[in-house]
């Protein structure tokens, strides 16, 4: 059973559930040592042209920046004290990196934490597109320079879902498979993560965003495959809780079996390095 999770989401992106103490309460429940509540940072619609604000900074769900300074971060902190002697709080921002937002992820930074760099989109000539629905055979590559530039900034503890692209992948022939170009990609990511010091998330709500499928849709077996030849890697397991009761569940379990079933090496709790 985890005793540790750093990826959890509130009430305030719009859509996950529940306060900071609702969270604490499960983690107490199952002797978690510590809790990370890192929910989705703001989105800026200066990386992005109005078009694309209106078809992904809107329905993006992520809360205002007044939210995360006024209400967020203070929620995230007054836990922290009153828990102290309880369990280890942290605070902490899930947000996408652009060059363009450097600044502002600078910004954010310096008030929690953590940062977990969560690439859900990524710039494919002068465009963004949406790491669920847009990634094939030519588009992959722009994924992978979107998560290496972020790791390479020395900002982001974790890289969460780091296999991700293989949501909806297509290859040339439009089959979702893991071809030569997955292969290429998952070499690079985890060797970038090594290089950079950060870690990777084995996800488990990807394996309930993969109830509908016949297969995981991710966590990838393939991606992890690769990873567990790699002794220096650093893995961690992210029940990406949108719910309280999601801490604990049957697919954080799962996460738990697959990551036994492969001999991957998970740490039971992280060090923020970033």
């Amino acid at each position: 059973m985890l005793h540790a999770n750093y990826h959890s989401h509130l009430l305030y992106c719009n859509h996950a559930h529940g306060h900071v103490e609702d969270y604490i309460k499960i983690a107490l429940k199952y002797n978690f040592k510590e809790l990370g509540i890192s929910d989705h940072a703001p989105l800026l619609p200066c990386v992005m042209s109005s078009l694309e604000f209106e078809r992904f900074g809107r329905n993006y769900n992520t809360m205002t920046l007044d939210t995360a300074l006024r209400r967020y971060i203070p929620e995230v902190e007054e836990a922290k004290r009153k828990y102290k002697d309880r369990i280890k709080i942290l605070s902490a921002f899930e947000i996408e990196y652009f060059p363009m937002n450097d600044f502002f992820v600078r910004y954010l930074r310096k008030r929690v934490d953590y940062l977990n760099l969560g690439v859900h989109l990524f710039e494919y000539k002068e465009n963004l597109l949406n790491s669920y629905r847009d990634i094939d055979y030519d588009t992959i590559y722009f994924y992978l320079e979107a998560c290496i530039s972020g790791m390479k900034t020395g900002l982001f503890n974790t890289l969460v879902h780091p296999d991700l692209f293989m949501y909806g992948y297509k290859d040339v022939n439009g089959n979702r498979c893991f071809d030569e170009h997955c292969k290429v990609v998952s070499k690079a990511i985890i060797e970038a993560a090594i290089k950079y010091n950060v870690y990777l998330e084995l996800n488990a709500n990807g394996i309930y965003n993969s109830r509908k499928s016949p297969v995981w849709l991710y966590p990838c077996r393939e991606f992890w495959e690769i990873a567990k030849q790699y002794t220096n890697l650093k893995i961690i397991i992210g029940a990406d809780a949108h719910t309280p009761k999601a801490l604990n569940c049957k697919y954080t379990e799962q996460a738990e079996e697959f990551a036994k079933e492969l001999g991957l090496p998970i740490c039971e709790t992280m060090e923020v390095n970033h």
